[in-house]
This record gives structure tokens, sequence and C-alpha cells, in this order.
């Protein structure tokens, strides 16, 4: 399999500054590495204490679909694989902002030649708590993509792409707080 390097980026959303650092490196599923990459959105720190960050397990064999998708490849070779170009509105959920609650969700789906995720293929592989399925789900459904391609070609592709919710300290408001 060939590896897309991880490309970082920032992103600084209304008026909380709700900064979003994202690496990302989009993975097939056919050959996903041992680690997956992650999407990351640090935010501030709330008034009480932050809970450790709870390891994202071994994914590699997990597979969400269990027959081929019409038009997704399924050999890697030759294949260009898709390259985020922006993150879906990605917002730290209340409830957990207020507890200091730090997760992921990682997400299976496939990039259409336009770039755009296909909603009938968007599986949840795993999440490290229910309280992020939602707020993940909803990132990656509008993600856009610099579509994959064989040849120049552009391709549907299936991508496997963990999103990280991390608190760092020196906060001063929450992120849903009018700022």
């Amino acid at each position: 399999m060939s590896s897309t390097a991880p490309r970082l980026t920032t992103y600084h959303t209304g008026r909380a500054s709700l900064v979003l650092v994202i690496l990302v490196a989009a993975i097939l599923t056919a050959g996903c590495a041992s680690k997956p990459p992650a999407v990351t959105a640090p935010v501030a720190a709330p008034p009480v204490a932050t809970k450790p960050m709870p390891p994202v397990p071994d994914l590699s064999r997990m597979r969400t679909f269990r027959r081929p998708i019409p038009g997704v490849p399924t050999q890697s070779t030759g294949l260009t694989q898709p390259v985020l170009r922006r993150l879906g509105d990605l917002k730290y959920p209340p409830r957990a902002w207020d507890q200091g609650l730090q997760g992921w969700a990682v997400y299976d789906f496939v990039v259409g030649r336009d770039g755009r995720v296909d909603q009938r293929y968007v599986r949840l592989v795993a999440v490290s708590d229910s309280i992020f399925v939602r707020p993940a789900g909803d990132a990656v459904r509008t993600a856009r993509f610099t579509p994959g391609s064989r040849a120049g070609t552009p391709v549907p592709m299936l991508v496997r792409l963990p999103v990280r919710f991390t608190i760092e300290p020196g906060a001063r408001q929450a992120p849903s707080s009018p700022g």
C-alpha cells in the first residue's frame, strides 16, 4: 500500500477561537496501517480537570463493508489517495467539554469522483465514547477532498479517518459559549 504523507492544517472558527489542528492521512481501508492517523480538534481547557485521552485500538483488520462497493477499486496499486481539503464543522460536544472528556471516533466512508463523501457509504468503525459519534460523523459527512485517482482519472475510494477530540490547557471559554 502506498501511503500519503500527513498534512497539518490549522483552522480558526467562530468567536470562541476554536482552533482545530487537523492531522490527516487518508487511508484506504483495503490496507490500513496498524495505527491510523488522526484528525485532531484540540480546544482550550475547561475549568475542570481534563480526563486522559483513551488510546485508539488497532483497527487495521476491522472491516465495515462486507461486500465490495460498486465502482470502488479493491486493489491499491496505481492509485493516488484522496486528500482532505476541508473537514466539516467540527464541534466539541458541550457535555464532554464540561466534563473535561477527551476521545475519538473512527469512520470509514467513500470519497466520490467529485471529492464529496458518498452519504450511502459512511460507517462508524469505533468510538471511545458515544458522545463523540454525532459531531465526528457530521464533520466527516460534510468534508471535502481532492478525489483519489488512477492514472489521472478520478475514482471513488474507500477512506478510514480517525477524528480526535482533545482539550488543551488555557481556555477562557467553552466552544459553545458566545465570544
